[in-house]
């Protein structure tokens, strides 16, 4: 098995790799943990850490499964673009993930260009089943959503403790799921702002995206916004939550990576709040209530993959956890399969852009999809240590690989894989055909009696 790793836009490093049984990317970084996450400029140690291990967590459940009887052709090509632009989290389960889907290996490309990260890349490709000689080649950016959570507030929500939570949102503030967003309804938006100043903190240590930080509190006091901040005079930048607008308002051009500061809206209604969260989509949504039945409805509803009921960032390896527009997935067995059936698609001058009608006739040369994978459009509970998750699972419409979407369908796939399960087949449609939204509800915390 070769892998062969580029790195962009620094062309001049390359890899192979070769597999030995013997030796596993989960024992490497377990071992070299520390080096890692002291690796990355700009970002502190504790926040790489927890990623690391939370990928790990990970790692370990992929590992503990059977592998599927979707068997890869023993002369098989495969391309894998891996991009530094994204987390620690999402960079080591995107490589590992990748691997655990082929047997005969693949050619794989590094593209991003994000710099603090080089060498966190070159500590990785000292795992010691990489060795050198492979051929340079530079691959384009592709499309890369913005990734944040966005938390809505009702009125009948603990708003202690969802303050405690939004007080601590510039603690790992390099993970798709950073709060960056907050809907709060209008009845105790008040009270909520009130509660969360007193218990803002002053930064412990260095001001986490400094330069954004000062750029992004600037253009705030510019331009006239409230601005809710710690109450610690004497300190130049603080925690900041910029009241009555957009998000998108602090992007700057071309960023893939939410502003540093966060802004905070009112919302009167749930339908409005549903609104409001999906047009500002980050990928999850942290949602408080102690109604049950209003908790369901608007995660139901929102268009976020990942969706926490009074709670934030409680992960469970089983299920498949999805923080970017047209991305992949992690967990779930639904993580292994997208690497083999999806690839990220690849700008070239031939074709600049994703093409619908090349995904439907990929997708079509899948075959005939069975009454069965289209009866899985279900919702899958399972409660462990007091907490409810629920994946829930919807059609998924063939339009949405279009040339917007950063993924594409891998074509003539069952001529690179083969399988005489059926249930495999139904995997790998299912995976195509249905989307799957996870549902996140700790017990005894959020609907006690």
């Amino acid at each position: 098995m070769n892998l062969t790793i580029f790195i962009y836009p620094q062309a001049t490093q390359s890899a192979v790799y070769r597999v030995n049984t013997d030796r596993t990317l989960f024992e490497f970084v377990s071992e070299q943990k520390n080096a890692l996450a002291g690796s990355i400029a700009g970002v502190p140690v504790d926040e790489v850490l927890y990623q690391i291990d939370l990928a790990l967590s990970f790692m370990r459940y992929y590992m503990d499964q059977e592998d599927d009887g979707l068997l890869d052709e023993p002369n098989c090509k495969h391309r894998v673009v891996l991009d530094s632009r994204k987390s620690v989290f999402e960079i080591l389960l995107d490589l590992h993930s990748a691997m655990r889907a082929t047997c005969v290996g693949f050619e794989l490309y590094v593209v991003g260009g994000d710099l603090a990260k080089d060498e966190f890349v070159k500590k990785l490709l000292e795992f010691p089943n990489f060795s050198s000689g492979a051929e340079v080649l530079s691959i384009a950016n592709s499309n890369l959503a913005v990734a944040y959570c966005t938390m809505i507030v009702f009125e009948s929500s603990d708003l202690e403790s969802a303050t405690d939570v939004l007080a601590k949102a510039w603690v790992n503030c390099s993970v798709p799921w950073t709060v960056r967003n907050v809907l709060v309804q209008e009845t105790v938006q008040e009270k909520f702002i009130l509660l969360l100043e007193s218990k803002l903190k002053p930064f412990l240590d260095n001001v986490p995206y400094e330069k954004e930080m000062r750029a992004a509190v600037n253009k705030a006091s510019e331009t006239g916004f409230r601005m809710i901040q710690c109450l610690v005079d004497g300190v130049e930048l603080k925690p900041t939550v910029v009241y009555g607008v957009n998000v998108d308002f602090f992007l700057e051009k071309e960023s893939t990576r939410a502003s540093p500061i966060l802004t905070l809206n009112a919302f009167r209604t749930a339908k409005e709040a549903i609104t409001l969260a999906n047009t500002s989509n980050g990928g999850s949504v942290s949602l408080w209530t102690e109604e049950l039945s209003l908790a369901l409805e608007v995660a139901y509803a929102v268009a976020a993959q990942s969706v926490w009921v009074n709670c934030h960032a409680v992960f469970n390896p089983a299920f498949p956890y999805t923080f970017r527009a047209h991305d992949y997935c992690y967990g779930s067995e639904y993580a292994i399969c997208e690497k083999k059936i999806k690839t990220v698609f690849v700008p070239s001058i031939e074709q600049p852009v994703n093409s619908t009608e090349k995904n439907k006739a990929a997708i079509d040369g899948l075959g005939l999809v069975s009454k069965e994978v289209k009866s899985q459009r279900f919702s899958f509970v399972k409660n462990e240590k007091n907490v409810h998750y629920e994946m829930v699972s919807s059609e998924y419409k063939l339009d949405n690989y279009n040339p917007e979407q950063r993924l594409q369908i891998v074509n003539e796939f069952w001529s690179k894989f083969v399988t005489i399960d059926t249930a495999d087949r139904n995997l790998v449609h299912d995976t195509v055909y249905n989307q799957r939204k996870t549902v996140v509800i700790p017990y005894g915390v959020t609907f006690a009696n």
